[in-house]
This record gives C-alpha cells, sequence and structure tokens, in this order.
C-alpha cells in the first residue's frame, strides 16, 4: 500500500482550528505538569490515571493532559469525519507530540521561549492530525466477484479498479521492480518471506482502489468504495452471463473466496441430509459489458459518484449504493430488507425532522417509479407496507420477514437507483432533487421522469433479462423464484423499462 496527498485538500472551519490549538497546547501543558523530575521521591508510582516512558524521560499523566487529550480527540474526529478519524491514532499523535514538546524544551529556558516551544509543538500536533484528512492510499485486494469473460483488461469504476493481478503489479509504481514486496498470482493466500521478497498471494484477478482515509480505516473504506462500484456496475451493465446474481440472490464478498459447498447436517425425526452445493454468483465481464462500462458518459458519472461535494446529488447516491450492495451480500432476510430501506434513505430523505419518513419515502418512489397516478397509488401502498415489516424490525426487534417482502423491496430500491442515475444530473443539490419529488407528489409529472413511452409501460426487448424461475448451474431443483418474484426480477433489471415497478397482489396497505 502507497500513500499519497489527496488533491481535494479538505478545508475546515477557521474557529474549530483554534480551539483545537486550545486543546493542543492544554496536551503539552499537562504532560509537562506530570514530568517527573531528578530527586523525586516515587519516579515510577504513576497513580491511576499512568504514565509514559520515552527516551531516557519519564512523566505522569496528569488530569489536564487526559482532559486535554480527550477534547483534542473529539473535536479532531469531528473535523476529520469518520473516514479520515482513528480516534487511537489521534489519541497516539497527542501524546507523541507532548512527548516531542518535553524533548525539545531546554530547562534553562526562559517561560518566554517555554511558551514559544510549546506554541511550535501544538502547532504542529494540529497540521499532523488535519493532514490525516488529505490522505489517500493505494489498497490491492482478492477479486472474487468481477471476473473475466472473454474480456481481461482493466475496468475502471471510479476509485475502483478491477483487473489482472499482473496487470496491477504493472502498473503500479510502487511494486513495478519493487524488490522487497511483491504480488504472486494463483497461491492465495500465502504470504511468504524468500530470499529478503515478502511474495504476498492473489487471485488471478483484484480491486486496485484508491482510498481517501485515515491508515487505520483504509481497509474499511476501501471495502466500501469496491461494494459502491459493484452496484454501479449492476445497474449500469446489461447483458451478463446466467452467473449474474439475480434479486432474492445472496451474493459473494467481493474479496473473500466462496466455497460452492456448504458443510451443514440437517436432521428431520429419523431422516438426515447432508452435504448440498450451489453455483457461485459473479459478474462476468465481456467485451460488450466492458464496451458499455468504458463509454465516456458511464466513467464521467463514476467519477462524479467518487469525488463529490457533500450537499450534491451524487453523494446520496453513493451512499444508497453500497448499502444496497450490504444488503444482497446479507444472508439473513431481515438485515437485507433494512439495508435496502436504509439506500432508500440515504437518497430521499432530507433534513427536515417533521416529515413523515414513511410517507415520504412511500410517495417518493411511487413518484421515481411511474407518472401514472394510479400505479403510483398501488406501489405507495406496497411501500408503506414494506417500511411497517421494517418498523417491526428496528423497533420491536422481530425478525418476521419474508423473502417474498424482500426481493420485491430489493426490486423497488434498484429501479429507484437505476433512474436515477440515469435520468438526472447528478451535480445538482440534494435539495433541488428532492424539491423535484415533493412537487410531483401532488399528482403532477415528475421533471426528471422516464420517457412517457416507457413510463406508459410499453414492453421493449431486454436480453439481459434471464429466466429467473429455472434452477440455475449448481442450484437445486425447486429452489427457483416465484412468479411474483420473477416479474419483479424482470422489471427491476430490464434497461428500457427502469421505472416500471413490481408487481406483488398480496402487499396491501397497512
Amino acid at each position: 500500500m502507497s500513500s499519497k496527498s489527496n488533491g481535494n485538500k479538505p478545508s475546515f472551519d477557521k474557529n474549530q482550528k483554534k480551539e483545537l490549538k486550545q486543546h493542543a497546547i492544554g496536551v503539552m501543558h499537562g504532560l509537562l505538569q506530570g514530568a517527573i523530575r531528578i530527586g523525586d521521591p516515587k519516579p515510577f508510582d504513576f497513580g491511576e490515571l499512568g504514565g509514559t516512558f520515552f527516551e531516557g524521560f519519564t512523566a505522569r499523566f496528569t488530569s489536564l493532559f487526559v482532559e486535554a487529550r480527550r477534547e483534542f480527540v473529539v473535536l479532531a474526529a469531528t473535523m476529520l469525519k469518520a473516514k479520515s478519524a482513528h480516534e487511537p491514532t489521534l489519541l497516539n499523535l497527542c501524546l507523541t507530540a507532548a512527548q516531542d514538546c518535553i524533548k525539545q524544551l531546554d530547562p534553562k529556558a526562559s517561560p518566554q521561549q517555554a511558551d514559544k516551544t510549546i506554541d511550535q509543538c501544538a502547532d504542529k500536533l494540529v497540521a499532523d492530525t488535519l493532514a490525516e484528512g488529505g490522505k489517500e492510499y493505494i489498497e490491492i485486494v482478492p477479486n472474487f466477484l468481477i471476473m473475466p469473460n472473454g474480456y481481461d483488461g482493466p475496468i475502471k469504476i471510479g476509485r475502483v479498479t478491477s483487473m489482472r493481478t499482473d496487470d496491477a503489479v504493472a502498473s503500479t509504481a510502487a511494486l513495478a521492480g519493487n524488490k522487497k514486496v511483491s504480488l504472486v498470482k494463483g497461491s492465495y493466500p500465502n504470504i511468504e518471506l524468500i530470499k529478503g521478497t515478502l511474495l504476498v498471494g492473489m487471485p488471478a484477478m483484484v480491486f486496485v482502489v484508491e482510498v481517501p482515509a485515515a491508515r487505520q480505516n483504509v481497509a474499511e473504506e476501501a471495502k466500501w468504495l469496491i461494494d459502491v462500484a459493484i452496484t454501479f456496475i449492476r445497474l449500469l451493465g446489461s447483458g451478463w452471463s446466467p452467473r449474474f446474481p439475480d434479486i432474492g440472490d445472496i451474493e459473494p464478498h467481493p474479496t473473500l473466496p466462496t466455497n460452492p459447498r456448504r458443510s451443514h447436517v440437517t436432521i428431520d425425526g429419523t431422516i438426515v441430509s447432508a452435504g448440498g452445493a450451489q453455483g457461485v454468483r459473479a459478474y462476468d465481464v465481456d467485451h460488450a459489458i466492458a464496451a458499455q462500462l468504458s463509454d465516456q458518459s458511464i466513467q464521467k458519472l463514476a467519477d462524479l459518484l467518487f469525488d463529490t461535494t457533500e450537499k450534491a446529488l451524487a453523494g446520496r447516491v453513493a451512499q444508497g449504493l453500497g448499502w444496497i450492495t450490504r444488503g444482497r451480500q446479507s444472508l439473513d432476510r431481515a438485515e437485507r430488507l433494512l439495508a435496502f430501506f436504509t439506500a432508500l434513505e440515504a437518497l430521499l430523505t432530507n433534513d427536515d425532522k417533521s416529515a413523515p419518513i414513511t410517507q415520504t419515502i412511500s410517495r417518493f418512489v411511487s413518484v421515481i417509479c411511474t407518472n401514472d397516478i394510479e400505479t403510483r397509488v398501488k406501489v405507495f401502498n406496497q411501500v408503506k407496507s414494506l417500511y411497517g415489516v421494517r418498523s417491526k424490525v428496528v423497533h420491536g426487534g422481530k425478525r418476521e420477514v419474508l423473502w417474498k417482502d424482500v426481493n420485491v423491496l430489493q426490486s423497488y430500491v434498484e429501479v429507484v437507483f437505476k433512474v436515477v442515475l440515469k435520468q438526472c444530473d447528478l451535480t445538482m443539490g440534494h435539495s433541488r432533487f428532492n424539491d423535484s419529488l415533493a412537487v410531483a407528489s401532488h399528482g403532477l409529472p415528475w421533471e426528471f421522469a422516464v420517457p412517457g413511452d416507457v413510463a406508459a409501460g410499453e414492453s421493449t426487448e431486454d436480453a439481459d433479462v434471464q429466466e429467473a424461475d429455472s434452477a440455475k448451474p449448481g442450484e437445486a431443483e425447486g429452489e427457483g423464484k416465484s412468479g411474483e418474484e420473477n416479474a419483479a426480477v424482470e422489471k427491476a433489471k430490464a434497461p428500457n423499462g427502469p421505472n416500471q415497478p413490481p408487481e406483488d397482489p398480496d402487499l396491501q396497505s397497512p
């Protein structure tokens, strides 16, 4: 992994920086107060708060040091935000800075000279801390989900690139010709040190991810960026192979291998059954799909999602895409339901705390799905009913969730995000997007709706729609989806008719 400065350098509030500086000064004074001098009767008695040894110096942790460090870390984490803030690292930065301050202070220095040294050390602590917000790392991890299918070149989606391991080594400056670390294709998951070179085993394909985050958060943030990219290609690519993860399928983890065999024993009275296998799902990329995803308009869209401003629609869309992937990866029906609704809330809620979330989400989903008023009412009732199931899970802890409900919800979610990706200018403010939905929810056409011939529900040819009701290779007979779910699958996946709501006559309004 290598790091560099992020081109989109964050800006920080001046008043917060001043407050952070004051906490940093408190950190310096706090450890200085606890510095143990020659002649101390109990030099190794640190008391309840503890202390530190460093390069011939010893210091007790004082109440001032502990409190100032705590305040510094809380404020710094708030300023850096979650992905660039790692609290244990910030705690260590404070301690190291205070230790350096003690080492730099001349015991014979005047009070003015001492204050100057403390001030300089505090400035450095603030600068080093906020610099975490501008760092970017390259993370290379195994790729078990996007597979070559006649096309073995790279697939770049914003900050995430799926590529062959050999190509990743050749195209990454820090690895090309590196004598200390090398990636070895085919020996995953082995890691060996041979003749001074650390050989890291990888499968044939890897993800190369540009991660703006604190060093300790890189693995977590890289996985999230990969998840965003996966749903992006899922919704905008078409013509996938039969291994494509359908509605209701449990999608494999993108960076961990999937064992197609499930070791288990199930007992029904005196009848014992064991074993079992299923086909492994994957996104197989052929030349046609590679051409779709490399189109200039798709690449521009991806770049917007991965490097967006805080208030732009693109940021909300990216958040939702990641949660949709998390939902597909979950084995648990309740977890899938919550993840899919989290995606909808990320896209469709605003800062108005007085707005009824259930009504807002249901109305906005219906507006995005269709301009037909009668169909909107049906969609509204279905989503509202599903939101009632969500409330029972969240507020009552109940796991009474049917696969049929989860699959219908997944269909709606993918329809909504597909329409937004294709129809909306993602650079617009999220508030502008919300306002357009609010206006249309009063029975008016939505200004970003799919053109009328599609919105009216006319049938279109779609080579991407698979036979969802037939068992896939490696899938046991009888494990196909119901006719209702198949209809939902086809309508959610159809790129020419993304605004058609899934059929489910059994879902009624509460």
